[in-house]
């Protein structure tokens, strides 16, 4: 047996698990009602950012990289990485929480409506950095990490902690509130994500430069597949540490300018609204 390659582990080995499928095509579906309940006035972009991120997280949990994530260490990280780092800017890309607002009942519109304020102090921008950070640092520890290879019921609560934890993060630079208490300027957003970037790098940097194997569960597949566990192991870092954190960092960048070109835009608009008011009151007769 040798080590697969990244499209082998696409395209084969798929592992079905029947409440993944589930909860994926009920969030389709249900995501599809409030579309259809628009009238035709939802964006396709966001319908589609939505369905990629379904399909992320799919990828994630049910092709070859969930098959080998207790086999080879490299690819556990890139399962980790699709879901706290790619599919929720591309769930909240498809602007759920409007969509819910849009197509809602009045009186089932301000029972969420009510429900999202009550929740906002629990996911404003430094409670989601702190349970990011507590979720990258904890979950990679080695006695819960190997704990989670033996049982696979808290194998799937990490998974799930993992979108969750990944959702609350991007939540403020993606502006995904439509109504947030306190939203983040452009550069606001970068240092908030230079923070969420921190612990990652820690974890990232640890396992690329460690000398002994931090999760010694590995040795045993990595021998039966041909390949250094230890190898393995830094490849694992460096996808947290560099690939996971130049993500972040292209995000951010492109988050921020967006939001420095949508205040340009609104400061251009309020000084033509200044501009005519005062010619409006400059030709007024006395």
């Amino acid at each position: 047996m040798s080590a697969p390659s990244l499209t082998t582990l696409l395209m084969t080995q798929s592992t079905p698990s029947p409440s993944v499928l589930v909860a994926a095509v009920t969030s389709v579906v249900v995501y599809g009602l409030g579309v259809r309940r628009t009238a035709g006035r939802w964006p396709i972009r966001s319908t589609a950012s939505f369905l990629a991120g379904v399909a992320c997280v799919i990828l994630a949990l049910q092709s070859g990289i969930d098959a080998y994530d207790d086999r080879m260490l490299s690819v556990h990280m890139v399962q980790h990485m699709l879901l706290l780092l790619v599919a929720p800017p591309l769930l909240l890309g498809g602007r759920p929480v409007v969509l819910a607002l849009r197509s809602l009942s009045p009186g089932a519109r301000r029972s969420f409506a009510r429900a999202i304020d009550s929740a906002r102090g629990y996911t404003g921008p430094a409670p989601a950095l702190a349970l990011f950070g507590a979720a990258v640092v904890l979950t990679h520890l080695p006695s819960f990490y190997d704990a989670t290879l033996r049982d696979p019921a808290l194998h799937y609560g990490e998974h799930a902690l993992y979108l969750v934890a990944g959702v609350l993060m991007w939540s403020p630079v993606l502006d995904a509130d439509p109504a947030p208490r306190h939203r983040l300027n452009g550069l606001a957003k970068l240092a908030y994500l230079i923070v969420a970037m921190m612990p990652m790098a820690l974890v990232g940097a640890y396992l690329n430069r460690h000398a002994t194997l931090v999760y010694p569960s590995y040795g045993p597949p990595a021998r039966a597949l041909g390949i250094s566990a230890l190898d393995d192991q830094a490849q694992a870092g460096a996808i947290m540490w560099v690939l996971g954190n130049s993500f972040m960092v292209a995000v951010g960048l492109w988050s921020a300018v967006a939001a420095m070109v949508i205040e340009e835009r609104r400061q251009v608009a309020r000084e033509q609204r200044a501009t005519s008011l005062a010619a409006g009151e400059g030709g007024r007769p006395t």
